[in-house]
Formats: structure tokens, sequence, C-alpha cells
């Protein structure tokens, strides 16, 4: 796959994904598999793992008191 802004390569990475809550409340998911960019660094999280991210996130908001 060639990167979306700079068409350089992407590899299997890891990226942090920082999400805000309600009340403002911030939550970072560290070492998420992503493809990320050899050339400029961006990166894509695939579906079937931003669904999983999204899955944990409504558990967290749902737990949270």
């Amino acid at each position: 796959m060639k990167c979306p802004l700079c068409k350089g390569t992407m590899s299997a990475g890891k990226t942090n994904l920082p999400y805000e809550l309600k009340e403002g409340n911030v939550v970072v998911i560290i070492n998420v598999p992503a493809l990320v960019c050899e050339q400029c660094g961006d990166d894509f999280v695939e579906i079937d793992i931003a669904r999983k991210v999204e899955k944990l996130l409504e558990r967290i908001e749902r737990d949270s008191v």
C-alpha cells in the first residue's frame, strides 16, 4: 500500500490514538497496530482494528463513573 499523503511505502507498525470522551476526558490507546509510512510517518488503522478500538471506547465510557 502506498501512503495517501506522500506516496511512500506503508509498513506494519504501531500508533497511538487519542480520543476525547464525554465531559472533556481524554483517553489515549497506545500501541495500536497500524500501517505507518516509512517516509512521512502518517499512519492508517485498518477497519477491523478500528472497530475493536471503538468497542473498547464504548466499554470505557459505559464503565466510567
